[in-house]
């Protein structure tokens, strides 16, 4: 099987020194015009995103042996050490651009399928999915910046996109509730100077937060409606007078918004969940039926077409996304009097990324015995001891000669 291979012939010392590498901190001034092409070349992309990827798996390294024996967990597991090999390969660097960039962009949909397995298992797991949620962003943002050029770090206008958000919510609240949603007003209150940053990414956090909003704002409209008493329903009709409104705010060092709408969230709003449109209905699962602990289909993880969009659904999401480069998002909701969200986005390009802070401890931390530990639970052949037994050639075996043996049985 595949999973046997790359566990046989990927060189445990390499790993060992992935698992412990520390990542590249980098800013949203490395994705500028005049930085874009270091911090995107494909020497770097093949440098540290096998570093990023055995993060991923030092995470979920936490878990007890029973979750790393899942399926799910074993599927993931495997996935990232086989998209390793891939990266590792001599002859990614050396590839046509065109070549590399089919290559980011099949990494990216397996990446994103990979996430979502992921919200499936550790729905229950809050911290460790705000870190593995931080990981896969900093990886989405790295590979996007090198695929999508029009869309790098620039100039761009906060109310624009802002207007273009609100637009694309309630189109999508018109289509899947079959009803005309609330108008979202928007206020410019001295933000008219431009901002850099990712402009799909400032549209997705608005986006995701007004969706919210909308959501929340239909749903309770249509309940009070058919279930209220007469307090409750006279309360109501004052309250629909209330449009949801976004104010935004310009300042020397930040740019704020504030979103103010009458319909309190619903409680799994601000929770951990698996994707779902707005009516709630899951729209992800077809990943769970490619997923096998034994077997990585080459055409599994493209049953999902929309993955990458998917991946990033929901406030949690829209949360990390704001946290990255040194922004925050909140929310304060209330019954009977609505809720308000807070975003803040830092002007200073100079800001790192957010990265979990790995504190291993000291008196059991070594990285080729925790490596082993885990790849032990991960590995098909289970004893009942549960010791890994290391193959004899291990270490003889090239890198070179590795992880292309691990690519030509893909």
């Amino acid at each position: 099987m595949l999973q046997s291979q790359i566990l046989s012939v990927l060189p445990r010392r390499m790993l060992a020194s992935l698992w412990a590498s520390a990542e590249t901190r980098l800013t949203l001034s490395h994705f500028t015009a005049n930085n874009h092409s270091n911090a995107t070349s494909p020497a770097f992309l093949c440098a540290e995103l096998p570093v990023r990827y055995m993060h991923m798996l030092r995470l979920l390294s936490s878990l007890p042996l029973d979750a790393l024996q899942s399926p799910m967990i074993k599927h993931v597991s495997h996935r990232y050490l086989h998209d390793l090999c891939t990266l590792l390969h001599p002859s990614m660097q050396n590839t046509s651009s065109r070549a590399f960039s089919d290559v980011m962009r099949r990494l990216r949909q397996r990446q994103a399928t990979s996430l979502i397995r992921l919200r499936y298992a550790l729905a229950g797991s809050a911290m460790l999915m705000d870190n593995i949620n931080t990981i896969g962003l900093g990886i989405q943002f790295l590979t996007e910046q090198h695929l999508s050029w029009p869309d790098r770090v620039q100039e761009v206008r906060p109310v624009e996109i802002a207007m273009q958000a609100a637009d694309d919510v309630r189109q999508v609240c018109a289509s899947c509730l079959g009803k005309q949603p609330p108008s979202i007003s928007i206020t410019d209150k001295g933000s008219s100077q431009e901002m850099h940053y990712a402009p799909s990414a400032l549209h997705r956090i608005l986006f995701e937060s007004m969706l919210l909003a909308v959501r929340a704002h239909m749903t309770t409209a249509a309940t009070t409606t058919s279930t209220s008493r007469w307090p409750s329903l006279s309360f109501m009709r004052k309250n629909k007078q209330r449009p949801i409104q976004l104010d935004i705010f310009g300042g020397p060092t930040s740019v704020g918004f504030r979103l103010d709408s009458p319909a309190p969230l619903l409680t799994r709003d601000t929770l951990h969940d698996i994707p779902r449109d707005p009516i709630g209905i899951p729209i992800a699962h077809q990943v769970l039926s490619s997923t096998e602990a034994d077997t990585l289909s080459k055409h599994g993880d493209e049953q999902l077409p929309n993955a990458e969009w998917h991946v990033w659904s929901g406030w949690r999401a829209a949360k990390t996304m704001a946290s990255h480069w040194g922004g925050n998002l909140d929310a304060m909701s209330v019954d009977g009097l609505g809720t308000t969200m807070y975003l803040a986005l830092d002007r200073d390009l100079n800001i790192s990324e957010r990265y979990p802070v790995y504190n291993p401890s000291r008196r059991r931390y070594n990285p080729e015995t925790q490596l082993e530990a885990f790849l032990d639970a991960i590995s098909q052949q289970q004893s009942t001891t549960h010791q890994y037994q290391r193959p004899a050639k291990d270490h003889s075996i090239s890198l070179s000669a590795a992880v292309a043996s691990a690519v030509a049985h893909a």
